[in-house]
């Protein structure tokens, strides 16, 4: 199997300051929200850099481990040690600039290989699943705590686990300016029969058509099973334990 997705984003409020950032990294399976905390002096500055570190960390895992990142425990692996690099690049930037202190940001990442996904998450940004017209919200909603600083030293909040994909599964990763639109019928409805940068693109408007003071975010990615041409199908749910989750805190 593989997956293709694309992102779109769109200030609220003034219609400038945007504090989502988003990344959608097809050659290493990599998709990322994050939303820097609202109220913070500069959230927009630590969504950026959870994002950067992210794609950063990937991308030396990616040369470092190589067929190794297919297996399943090096996957979940390879996750949490990239949630806390990332988290770890926030906390040094709010230390080394007082002028930032009090940044955080919301984080939630998809690392897809093959038949499965690792998610990984904190905040309250969330992750989706659209699998055969339902919708399943598969993240739970973390409060953030005032700093990044005081998350780590306090051992950092989040979660990692494993999903198992099936061709033509639709997950989505937004913000909470996006979150209600994601749940409505009509998108679930047509969540198979668009592409995703139509889809990321249908739920931002939405968004912020509904809300527009709110920062919007969606990534959209597409299970494709390995012969399929198009978007369209769409399979059972798995009996058991809903989509194969395998929960690792750190």
């Amino acid at each position: 199997m593989s997956t293709e997705g694309s992102g779109a984003s769109r200030a609220g409020k003034d219609g400038i300051h945007n504090e989502d950032a988003f990344l959608v990294e097809e050659g290493l399976g990599l998709y990322v929200v994050c939303d820097g905390a609202s109220g913070t002096p500069a959230g927009e500055v630590a969504a950026r850099i959870s994002v950067d570190a992210l794609e950063e960390f990937m991308e030396r895992a990616e040369a470092d481990l190589g067929g190794n990142l297919r297996e399943d425990r090096a996957v979940l692996d390879i996750v949490v040690r990239a949630m806390n690099h990332a988290i770890t690049a926030v906390a040094n930037a709010e230390r080394n600039d007082p002028g930032q202190l009090g940044l955080n940001t919301t984080i939630t990442m998809l690392l897809a290989r093959g038949r499965h996904g690792v998610v990984g998450h904190r905040g309250d940004s969330r992750a989706y699943i659209i699998r055969n017209d339902r919708c399943h919200q598969l993240t739970l909603d973390h409060e953030l705590t005032e700093s990044i600083v005081s998350s780590e030293s306090e051992g950092s909040d989040f979660e990692v686990f494993s999903v198992d994909f099936k061709p033509g599964d639709t997950i989505v990763l937004c913000t909470d300016g996006a979150e209600s639109v994601v749940e409505d019928r009509d998108i679930v409805r047509i969540a198979g029969d668009l592409t995703p940068r139509l889809l990321a693109s249908r739920i931002v408007s939405a968004a912020h058509r509904r809300t527009p003071s709110l920062d919007a975010t969606a990534v959209v990615v597409r299970v494709r099973g390995e012969c399929e041409s198009g978007w369209l199908e769409l399979s059972s749910i798995p009996e058991g334990t809903a989509f194969g989750h395998t929960l690792t805190r750190r």
